[in-house]
């Protein structure tokens, strides 16, 4: 685990129409700005050296569902405000076939990673409605809105905005260019910020639906973007820049990986995954806090002091140093961890939902709550609301659909937040 110093940074926002030649990595650029104010300015606004131990972005806005892809903003997939499940049944089991792709999930209802979106409600154990949407993209849902970047009959460059109860076309966002990614929102819930077709990332206001600015990044974008106060993007040209909710260039760095995943942003440090690498940065300047070589192929999930990684093994690290705190080894691996209060949810490739322990060193026979067997696979990853967890499965049958697990005590019934019947 060591340190390779501070990436570039840039400060000069490369808004609408940058040529490609503005947007090439020249290495006397790297070293010109490296050393400019803007990673004075950002490591003003994050304090000092000290690591932090519980690194849990508090200034993400977090609900008591699963709106988005890993839950929120900050790609944590930890519901905090939610109940885990501790005597589960099967609650709902879909007819229609989907990508075996996290859904998002308010209450009872969830809107799948597909095209069509299908919107249906587990505890009425009925489909509500279908919208455009594409596949293996998860939508976002703010508001009682849901977004889609899927293609609409108001043309590819505008985003559909559904009412997230109904399936009602209400709005259309025009945009640049095509989006590539759900969108994820400022920590105020004012602006919403894109990846678009175009190697750009993009900024709208929410209330008037204008883009705000757009910025041209070196590669095409289609990770979901991670916000923490700043807006982090993983590009395929494997590249990750910290950008200013302004769209203002502070950093960027390699993700020296293949195949990278989805980052996640704490308080104080961002996390880089993918094929042969996982690594903590520091938020304000991008250099290196600790790094393991044994990558991942699916998402992480992060609760402040341990980040979970599936290496075919279930891995906890520790998210201050790296080290590991426990593992779980089921014998055909695990998906994507997903966290509800203090259980850990993964899927196996033998078909179970299991939900594990959060804390401790506990061996692997001490670790398991509970385990169901759901069909012959379950993942990449799962959504989780109040005592429900959302599960794509493949059937014993062959069938790449969508199972819901629920608590016996609210099964069958429109659970709030709070566990009542609504």
């Amino acid at each position: 685990m060591n340190s390779r110093g501070t990436p570039s940074s840039n400060r000069d926002s490369e808004r609408r129409g940058s040529s490609p030649s503005s947007r090439s990595l020249r290495r006397r650029d790297a070293l010109r700005l490296a050393g400019s104010g803007a990673v004075a300015g950002l490591a003003g606004c994050l304090g000092g050296d000290d690591a932090a131990s519980d690194d849990f972005p508090e200034g993400v806005q977090f609900d008591a569902d699963w709106p988005t892809y890993a839950h929120d903003d900050a790609n944590t997939a930890f519901l905090r405000e939610g109940r885990a499940v501790s005597d589960p049944v099967v609650e709902y089991e879909a007819a229609f076939g989907m990508p075996t792709w996290e859904p998002a999930a308010i209450g009872s209802v969830a809107y799948t990673a597909s095209d069509p979106i299908h919107v249906v409600d587990a505890a009425a154990g009925e489909e509500v409605e279908v919208v455009p949407g594409d596949g293996w993209t998860t939508p976002a849902v703010l508001d009682g809105s849901l977004y889609s970047s899927g293609v609409t009959h108001h043309g590819p460059r505008r985003m559909g905005v559904y009412h997230a109860e109904t399936g009602r076309d209400f709005r259309s966002l025009e945009l640049p260019a095509a989006p590539t990614t759900a969108p994820a929102f400022s920590n105020d819930r004012e602006t919403m910020f894109l990846g678009l077709r175009d190697e750009r990332v993009c900024a709208v206001d929410l209330d008037s639906g204008e883009v705000k600015w757009t910025r041209g990044l070196y590669g095409a974008v289609q990770r979901p973007l991670a916000v923490n106060r700043f807006v982090f993007v993983v590009t395929e040209g494997q590249r990750l820049y910290c950008l200013g909710a302004d769209g203002s260039g502070y950093w960027q760095a390699p993700l020296e990986t293949a195949e990278p995943q989805p980052l996640v942003v704490g308080d104080e440090r961002v996390y880089v995954a993918g094929w042969d690498r996982i690594a903590a940065l520091e938020m304000r300047n991008g250099s290196v806090v600790w790094e393991d070589d044994e990558g991942v192929h699916k998402r992480l999930a992060f609760d402040g002091e341990r980040l979970y990684a599936s290496k075919g093994d279930l891995v906890a690290l520790d998210a201050a140093t790296g080290e590991e705190r426990w593992s779980y080894s089921p014998s055909e691996g695990t998906s994507a961890a997903s966290i509800a209060d203090d259980t850990v949810y993964v899927g196996t490739g033998e078909g179970r939902l299991v939900a594990l322990k959060q804390g401790g060193t506990d061996v692997l026979g001490d670790r398991e709550r509970w385990s169901t067997e759901l069909g012959s696979y379950v993942g990449h990853s799962v959504a989780c609301t109040d005592r429900r967890v959302f599960c794509p499965v493949v059937r014993d049958d062959g069938l790449m659909s969508l199972t819901v697990v629920a608590d016996a005590s609210v099964a069958g019934t429109a659970a709030t937040a709070g566990g009542e019947a609504a």
